[in-house]
């Protein structure tokens, strides 16, 4: 199945796509989805931000990331634990910071 991934702001230039479609097994939950993300294109566990440290995942367990699923928040879905299915559109989106 092929699903559409999309990060924000400055993932964006982390990952070195604004987009991409990413061919998966059709058993693929979002926990598949991350591993594969940091594996393969560059997704951070944590990021510098100024003085601070960002931590987007602990342990492929997303804690500042914020993934949604065809605009839905994974928290109000099944967590990591969330089957992809085809076409899907996952965005992910940085913890905010600033002041």
């Amino acid at each position: 199945m092929k699903i559409v991934v999309k990060p924000y702001i400055f993932l964006r230039q982390l990952m070195g796509f604004k987009e991409i479609i990413i061919d998966l097994s059709e058993s693929t939950t979002v926990d598949g989805l991350l591993k594969l993300l940091r594996q393969n294109y560059g997704l951070p566990d944590q990021i510098k931000a100024g003085r601070q440290i960002l931590r987007l995942l602990d342990r492929n367990e997303p804690v500042g990331l914020i993934i949604l699923i065809d605009g839905r928040n994974i928290k109000q879905l099944q967590g990591t634990a969330t089957k992809l299915h085809e076409g899907a559109v996952v965005a992910l989106f940085p913890p905010a910071a600033g002041g």
